[in-house]
């Protein structure tokens, strides 16, 4: 197995604060066969110097350095460069732990697995943890339609993938929720999904980072793109248990927007265009027969008549 190597994606953006550690956790990794490519995307602080400093210090460590483009493009920039038959994403403000890589090879290549999945927990930066993700506490696999349960916890960094996974399908530029776009696709491409019960990604929750702030802005129109595009990938795969739940997801994620986020005349767009996305929704479950008569009077509710959804609901 050592001779296996992974190729480690870390985007960097103006966190000279958090690097270190982040790159420390890579490198002192009992799994030694690690590519690590650091992308600086544009970074306006020291990050893009340190990563130059790291690299002349070990030679498993390259660096790319662009324009800023988001966090998409510059994990695109990273899978561009990476060579190894496996794949890991780690964000540059978060860490892993010192087994994380080794676990989730082993456990990929022994049970024939495409996707290895290691619990996540957030720490606070007054140094609290909490438990973050955590579907398993024992080693186990999941495969057919169990699979698709990872999809409650889209994060890619929390993974590793057998490269091939990732064959002309690649991170949406400009977005947020950006793993909410293009994880169903990879766990669908997967046969067999390695669940290590580890907890080995440590998630660090900052005020600048996306779940660090509050989810309702704005931004949220892209997670609910994200649930669409996942709704439609399944009503053309045919995976019909797997698009009534992303219908349901979005049918929540209309919930929340319309209590959550007020229409103007900047955001009216993007309402306009959530409507027509749930319209889709709507005539889908209407017609499912695992849909119940009390979950159908809420999606017609919502449709027909949201202010009183909202009262009731």
């Amino acid at each position: 197995m050592d001779e296996v190597l992974i190729s480690v994606v870390v985007p960097v953006y103006n966190v000279e604060h958090y690097l270190k550690k982040c790159v420390d956790s890579i490198c002192h990794q009992t799994y030694k066969n690690l590519e690590i490519i650091l992308v600086d995307d544009g970074s306006t602080d020291r990050s893009g110097s340190l990563c130059d400093e790291f690299a002349a210090n070990a030679s498993r460590i390259r660096v790319i350095h662009k324009p800023n483009g988001g966090l998409s493009d510059a994990r695109n920039a990273g899978m561009e460069l990476a060579s190894g038959e496996w794949w890991m994403f780690v964000d540059s403000d978060d860490y892993i732990a010192p087994d994380t890589a080794e676990t989730l090879l082993r456990a990929a290549v022994e049970n024939h697995c495409e996707i290895a999945v290691c619990n996540m927990v957030r720490i606070y930066e007054d140094g609290e943890q909490k438990p973050f993700y955590c579907p398993v506490t024992e080693p186990t696999i999941w495969a057919g339609e169990q699979r698709f349960e990872t999809l409650r916890q889209p994060s890619v960094c929390n993974k590793l993938f057998r490269a091939d996974l990732f064959k002309e399908l690649r991170f949406p530029k400009g977005k947020f929720y950006e793993d909410t776009f293009v994880y169903h696709v990879l766990a669908y491409r997967a046969s067999r999904i390695a669940m290590t019960g580890l907890s080995g990604y440590y998630y660090l929750s900052r005020r600048e980072s996306i779940l660090g702030q509050s989810a309702f802005t704005d931004r949220y129109f892209d997670y609910i793109d994200a649930i669409y595009d996942r709704a439609l990938f399944f009503l053309d795969h045919s995976t019909h248990g797997c698009l009534e739940e992303a219908f349901l997801s979005l049918y929540a994620a209309v919930v929340d927007c319309t209590k959550n986020i007020q229409c103007t005349s900047d955001n009216m767009e993007l309402f306009q265009n959530m409507w027509q996305q749930y319209d889709l929704a709507y005539r889908a479950l209407m017609r499912s027969h695992h849909i119940s008569l009390k979950q159908k009077v809420r999606l017609f509710l919502l449709k027909y008549a949201p202010k009183i959804h909202s009262k009731l609901y």
